[in-house]
């Protein structure tokens, strides 16, 4: 993470002794903003598919097993959100400021690959989960004046050829964003999520055949060389600052945003019939 919004959010205390709610800790993002709001002083609650991938995640950053309390939750196939909150809230002693919800998958394929069932499967983990999360947060967000930050997609915004799960699923989180924040301001409760581009992430490293590295670093290139600020691809850490961000007080009059980061990709593409993954 940058030195310099560590030490930012360290001055500011925003974060110290908030709770926080993370899905999706294990993932390159998630796991990133995990280990900076520790170190900022966050009471976190991280949400995780497997407990043996997250106990090497707190090993590889280097952070306190004591400092971060752990919930399981597979999106995929669990069912019972309203137990599965309920447990959260008990580690968090009742209080909840910032629910971080960074869980999401993504299927390849276009509209006539893709079966019914691996619709409903790519619907539960990524746009039902984030509706659940949210309704049941409410009434804890309530209290605190708290808010949610969400992890969508670019994808949400431009068609792109072979990505149709994931740009339905992820244009459905963006109206949950978008609609909550409507039904929820009145209350003094802030929704609004970040829709990355290409990140440099293990899921990236890992999406390709071997030699992963190599091909990785061919298509990262040839993404870098398409960006309109800079020939860097997105690292993670650009997007947990902007995450950071929306969810401190520093963000208080925004609400029903989703922030593309994308290093001016989508201003000088159309994405529609780009080789965009």
């Amino acid at each position: 993470m940058k030195t310099e919004s560590i030490e930012y959010y360290l001055n500011q205390k925003y974060y110290q002794g908030k709770g926080v709610i993370i899905t999706g800790a294990t993932g390159g993002i998630g796991s990133l903003l995990m280990a900076t709001l520790v170190e900022l002083g966050a009471r976190v609650v991280a949400v995780v598919k497997d407990e043996k991938k997250f106990k090497e995640i707190l090993n590889s950053n280097n952070i306190n097993p004591e400092l971060v309390q752990v919930e399981k939750m597979d999106f995929k196939i669990d069912t019972n959100y309203r137990e599965f909150f309920s447990n959260i809230m008990y580690k968090l002693k009742g209080k909840l400021d910032v629910m971080f919800l960074c869980h999401g998958h993504f299927n390849k394929g276009e509209i006539i690959e893709t079966a019914l069932k691996t619709y409903d499967e790519e619907i539960n983990i990524n746009t039902r989960s984030v509706m659940a999360m949210i309704s049941l947060a409410t009434p804890f967000l309530k209290h605190t004046k708290g808010n949610v930050v969400a992890i969508s997609s670019l994808e949400s915004i431009i068609p792109v050829k072979g990505s149709f799960l994931n740009t339905v699923s992820k244009s459905m989180v963006n109206m949950i964003i978008q609609n909550s924040a409507l039904e929820l301001a009145s209350f003094g409760i802030r929704i609004n999520g970040v829709a990355p581009g290409v990140t440099n992430t293990m899921f990236r490293k890992n999406e390709y055949e071997e030699p992963k590295d190599e091909n990785n670093n061919i298509y990262m290139t040839s993404v870098g060389q398409n960006n309109l600020l800079s020939n860097d691809v997105i690292q993670p850490d650009d997007v947990v600052d902007t995450m950071l961000f929306l969810g401190c007080d520093d963000a208080n009059f925004v609400t029903g945003e989703i922030i593309k980061i994308d290093n001016g990709y989508s201003l000088n593409h159309d994405l529609s019939y780009s080789s965009f993954k």
